[in-house]
């Protein structure tokens, strides 16, 4: 006999026995989902009756409602369903009721505990920014040589002149700082940032005398240059290869116009041009970090002088690209006032699609003025005679100069330019002929081969 025949005879045998078939739901459950779903608003409070799903009511010939016999029943009855006893279908309203107001009133509470977590926070970076409470009893601090922002930032939380060492730090990175002088310095505790950077900028009280030697790094050097320089520093406690250890080992450089997290391959010194060229002072006791740091401060606080950060606006690059762009123009341009048209000749190229063709780009690869013809073919992706675009870092340490002139790049057509003059001029053209005529010139005066 069919499975199907067996079930229904068992149905009726339970049916005359008066055994149930299907669980009942449980009273108190029934009225605790009635009172959910009419506080979520899916059914109203005085429903009188419920229909199972996919239910059509038919009306009676009476014109009263009326639903398919075997599969409804009165809500407060005991109508049968499909021959069982006892079986519940409970069915809610779509009806909007207190459910809106109440998705309402938790949105409401969302917003406000949003809000007040964003104003908390909000207070207290401002506190930790410039605390509350006017400054109070003074404060003498001796600044050593060779400090950076973060030894400084440490020292001034110690002893109670700012109330957070990483607050001031990221904010003289990102707002810049004055370049101090080593000495000592009366500070207020209790001090804002601003009103403890004043205080550096007015300068020390009696300068540090121990010892210090001046210490100038000319603009345009690569690091493998300056650690050259470093090795022939009398009085240095560190050689030229720490100072590149140390500037390979330190996590983070520049914060304005940050290296990539990816290089190509062939790049030859991720972090050329991240430090500031400038005049420093040191003594016995400096580390080859402590001047690395304020290497790199230093450069972030003319990045930041110089609105680095709005380069993407003004000229279409990021700042770090408008770095590598500074650097060529140190290497090529003698002369301050050449600069700004050797930016705009450098943009215009890049703008047509046309290869830089800079000989100061294939010079940083192999290491030599005199460039031959085998080497200006050289592999590589800082060879700007071969490849379009800009080379992968920039190609030495920019001054103050070459970097305003990146950002700020002289209007005109230009497209070539070459040395001139032995005083080193640089003559500027729009077309081919124009610069052939200039590079006769050139090669008159023996200033190109």
């Amino acid at each position: 006999m069919p499975v199907t025949d067996d079930i229904t005879e068992l149905e009726a045998d339970e049916a005359e026995s008066g055994r149930a078939t299907a669980l009942r739901t449980p009273p108190a459950m029934r009225k605790m989902a009635d009172r959910l779903a009419r506080f979520v608003g899916l059914a109203s409070a005085d429903q009188s009756s419920v229909v199972e799903p996919g239910l059509v009511q038919r009306a009676q010939p009476d014109g009263g409602p009326a639903t398919t016999p075997s599969r409804a029943r009165s809500a407060g009855g005991s109508q049968p369903v499909s021959g069982r006893r006892g079986v519940d279908y409970e069915v809610v309203s779509t009806r909007r009721g207190p459910g809106t107001f109440g998705a309402l009133l938790v949105l409401v509470l969302l917003g406000f505990i949003a809000w007040t977590a964003g104003s908390r926070a909000y207070r207290w970076v401002t506190e930790q920014l410039d605390p509350p409470g006017a400054p109070t009893g003074e404060i003498a601090l001796t600044l050593p040589l060779g400090s950076s922002t973060a030894s400084i930032s440490d020292l001034l939380e110690t002893e109670g002149v700012i109330p957070s060492s990483r607050a001031y730090e990221w904010y003289v990175r990102l707002r810049g700082g004055p370049a101090f002088q080593a000495g000592e310095y009366t500070f207020q505790s209790n001090s804002s940032v601003w009103e403890t950077l004043a205080v550096l900028e007015a300068g020390p009280s009696r300068v540090a005398q121990a010892a210090q030697q001046p210490l100038t790094i000319p603009e345009g050097l690569t690091l493998a240059q300056m650690a050259d320089l470093f090795d022939d520093v009398q009085g240095l406690s560190f050689s030229g290869r720490d100072f590149l250890t140390a500037v390979r080992e330190r996590p983070v450089l520049s914060l304005v116009a940050p290296t990539p997290p990816v290089l190509p391959e062939g790049v030859i010194e991720p972090a050329e041009g991240q430090l500031f060229s400038d005049t420093y002072f040191y003594d016995s006791q400096t580390s080859a970090e402590q001047l690395v740091a304020l290497m790199v401060d230093r450069l972030d606080a003319v990045l930041t002088e110089l609105d680095y950060a709005d380069a993407p606006r003004r000229i279409g690059l990021t700042s770090y690209e408008t770095l590598i762009v500074a650097s060529m123009i140190e290497r090529e341009a003698q002369r301050t006032e050449d600069r700004p048209t050797v930016a705009r000749v450098i943009y215009n190229r890049l703008a047509r699609g046309w290869s830089l063709g800079l000989d100061a780009t294939v010079v940083y690869v192999v290491g030599s003025q005199e460039l031959t013809a085998d080497l200006l073919t050289v592999n590589s992706p800082y060879n700007t005679r071969v490849l379009v675009g800009l080379p992968p870092t920039p190609i030495a340490a920019p001054g103050r100069a070459s970097l305003e002139a990146a950002l700020n790049p002289e209007d005109g057509p230009w497209m070539y330019f070459v040395l001139t003059s032995e005083d080193g001029t640089l003559s500027f053209s729009e077309t081919d002929e124009e610069f052939q005529r200039d590079k006769a010139v050139c090669v008159e005066l023996g200033l190109c081969g």
